[in-house]
């Protein structure tokens, strides 16, 4: 996605980014915007991916991250969808 989108600063430095733009692209509050400096004078935002925490289970490291979305219902969700699309390919 190459687009120029003009944003401005407030009276305290703060980068103001409209609600509209935030929500196109994902933006949330207490995301980390990294500001980096371009080849040709300009600046450039980008996300800070968050680097997983590994943590010890027993002599295995697990990678211990949050959720992209609600997991808690996935495992029925899978099977019904399997059991829909299975159904669908012997027409019933």
């Amino acid at each position: 996605m190459n687009q120029v989108i003009e944003v401005s600063l407030d009276e305290l430095g703060r980068i103001l980014i409209p609600a509209a733009i935030r929500a196109r692209l994902g933006l949330l509050p207490g995301m980390t915007l990294i500001v980096e400096k371009g080849d040709r004078g300009g600046v450039c935002l980008r996300i800070q991916s968050e680097s997983p925490v590994l943590v010890d289970k027993g002599g295995v490291l697990v990678a211990r991250v949050k959720p992209i979305g609600d997991l808690t219902n996935i495992t029925r969700h899978e099977r019904d969808h399997r059991v829909f699309d299975l159904l669908q390919r012997v027409g019933l």
